[in-house]
């Protein structure tokens, strides 16, 4: 009996003693992937929520009207409580802006720096048309400037020009800011709460999966 569990004993040892495989301490083990998409926005978010939902139906859409661009870092935070390791990030705010200095450059990558390094952002160019609200597009033009130095610095950082796209439309009134995209120079034509039709929502989220599509792929 005694030479059994003396026998025993040295087998167990023996276990012990081998080299752990490589892979098997926890401190090896690759982190689990980056995962889920989310969006941050406004009312031009609210007008394209419905159909965006049926496009992307996966994805986390977080919209409210005349929701300012200072609240992106509060938003951010609460939604990375929940999921604090996301594959993507759409910023769709700015449309509102702030009052001097409440949004700065500083402040966009601080709150961008919240993400893990390896996620994508995607940054869309804000834009107030129209002759009548060039004050206001003033501001945001600066917003833009802030969100395309970010692009240029930060790795996996594209632009989602809509600003781009707005301005280049030949139906644009410079005056009203009226056009096939826009029913009064800030909002998009063809939304899904009672708006006139158009292109404009079809279009805006058009502008957004493609680039994500590009990068997802």
């Amino acid at each position: 009996m005694k030479k059994y569990v003396l026998g025993a004993l040295v087998a167990v040892l023996v276990t012990l003693a081998q080299p752990v495989p490589a892979g098997a301490d926890d401190r090896s083990v690759p982190p689990p992937p980056l995962s889920g998409t989310f969006i941050i926005g406004d009312s031009t978010l609210y007008r394209v929520a419905p159909r965006l939902r049926q496009v992307e139906p996966d994805w986390y859409i977080d919209h409210q009207r005349g929701r300012p661009v200072s609240a992106l870092r509060q938003r951010m935070a609460a939604y990375l409580r929940v999921n604090p390791e996301p594959a993507n990030f759409v910023m769709a705010l700015g449309t509102n802006r702030c009052h001097f200095p409440e949004w700065s450059a500083a402040r966009l990558r601080r709150a961008i720096a919240q993400l893990p390094a390896e996620t994508n952002v995607f940054l869309v160019m804000v834009v107030r048309a129209g002759s009548y609200q060039r004050d206001k597009d003033v501001t945001l033009r600066l917003y833009n400037r802030y969100s395309r130095h970010l692009a240029r610095t930060r790795p996996h950082t594209y632009i989602v020009d809509w600003r781009h796209t707005v301005l280049a439309d030949p139906t644009l009134d410079p005056v009203t800011g009226e056009s096939s995209l826009l029913e009064d120079g800030t909002h998009q034509t063809g939304g899904t709460h009672g708006q006139d039709p158009g292109p404009g929502v079809d279009t805006y989220i058009d502008l957004i999966v493609s680039t994500w599509e590009r990068v997802n792929r």
